[in-house]
């Protein structure tokens, strides 16, 4: 298809002006999100318990395993990723090898891929000529030839699971099982230590009682940063990231106080603080000011919940769409549509009780709201609404051919 002369001359127009405006970003690399910094303000005695803790690698032993917990943008990761570079660089001054790989679990996506990615940092493959394939093996032989080779090779191993609740989510905790336990079977045939990382305080009640044990052998609470904390940490941040003068006080008092109302999240405001540069650089304001930060709320708000209603399960799909037909928003009568809505889609209909976990799922994403309400004799009732705008759930459902249906019969 060819783009039209003005179209064309538009897209040039747009090219031009952000060549020759003025930059108010130098360093645009310290607002993403993989940035770690030098110094981790707020997180010292966190850094100092995990460096205690690895620390008996020193002593030619193994670290006791170790869960971290903590809200979303609490520096759990950040603070990991800096001790465990800190532990390498100084084990290899002293002639020690200490293999550190780090896998987000939520982003590789299921257990076959994470052992995949252990195999390939370890160097198993390379050796050993792809032995741990995507497919082919069960989870357990994938588990036993790594731990065979970790044995063979005497290597010392801390291995870090990112958002380790993804993988128990979707896999169960049989691999986490056979690492937990593998240090009985090697001896003095090298170690593996399980550093687990988790935003779910509540992530340990997953567990089989004989993982939970041998996983958690030692814990740490990451608290969420309070609105001074996230002033102090972006204040440092633009320092870095900024012009001088791009950037008002004002405007980064007012980050803090949007993610503090967030769980204390820096990485959100971070992210806050990014967009709000962006939107000022497209308008070639002077600095970034208030109301850039409030145009980037709203566009994160809005971007955010488009992505995670595009990318639910069909039947989460069906709940939000219920809820926007429902006239009085009460429990029954939201599963009422919704199993109207499945029977047109000849869909199956869930469990009465699963539904009513998926609207507490949604609560907990911000997408809808329940209320009690009291209803005199009657006694109280659940009154539930959508908490987005009408048009971002039409935008995210509008290309799924599930309910573009549904879609026309709602308006």
């Amino acid at each position: 298809m060819r783009v039209d002369d003005k179209k064309m001359s538009d897209i040039d127009n747009i090219f031009d002006r952000a060549a020759s405006g003025k930059s108010l970003v130098k360093k645009r690399e310290t607002l993403t999100i993989d940035y770690v910094p030098e110094k981790l303000p707020f997180r010292d005695q966190e850094a100092a318990a995990l460096a205690q803790t690895l620390s008996t690698v020193f002593k030619g032993a193994r670290p006791s395993n170790l869960l971290l917990f903590g809200k979303p943008g609490t520096g759990k990761t950040a603070v990991v990723k800096t001790v465990v570079d800190r532990l390498v660089k100084k084990s290899g001054a002293l002639g020690i090898t200490v293999d550190v790989p780090i896998i987000n679990a939520k982003l590789a996506n299921s257990a076959y891929k994470m052992l995949f990615e252990i195999a390939e940092h370890l160097g198993l493959n390379k050796e050993e000529k792809k032995v741990v394939h995507f497919t082919g093996l069960s989870m357990g032989e994938a588990t036993d030839r790594i731990l065979q080779f970790i044995q063979n090779k005497k290597m010392r191993v801390i291995l870090v699971i990112d958002e380790i609740d993804s993988l128990v989510d979707r896999n169960g905790d049989d691999v986490l099982y056979s690492f937990t336990r593998a240090n009985e079977r090697m001896g003095k045939g090298g170690f593996v230590s399980l550093i687990g990382i988790s935003n779910s305080l509540t992530f340990k009640d997953k567990l089989d009682p004989r993982v939970r044990s041998s996983l958690s052998e030692e814990e740490t609470v990451f608290n969420p940063y309070t609105v001074e904390q996230l002033r102090q940490i972006l204040s440092e941040r633009a320092k870095l990231a900024f012009s001088e003068g791009a950037i008002t006080d004002a405007a980064i008092n007012l980050c803090a106080a949007m993610a503090g109302r967030e769980h204390g999240d820096a990485r959100k405001a971070i992210d806050l603080l990014r967009v709000a540069a962006e939107l000022a650089e497209r308008e070639h304001a002077l600095r970034v000011e208030e109301k850039h930060v409030r145009a980037a709320q709203e566009k994160i708000e809005k971007d955010t919940n488009l992505e995670v209603i595009k990318n639910a399960t069909t039947h989460t799909k069906f709940v939000m769409l219920a809820i926007t037909k429902s006239k009085n928003g009460n429990t029954g009568e939201v599963y009422e549509v919704y199993s109207s809505l499945c029977r047109q889609a000849e869909q199956e209909p869930l469990t009465q009780r699963r539904v009513t976990q998926i609207i507490s799922e949604l609560d907990q994403l911000g997408l809808v709201s329940t209320d009690i309400v009291s209803q005199g004799r009657y006694g109280r009732s659940q009154k539930i609404k959508v908490a987005v705008p009408l048009a971002t759930v039409k935008d995210a459902l509008k290309d799924d051919p599930t309910f573009s249906d549904l879609m026309s019969s709602s308006d």
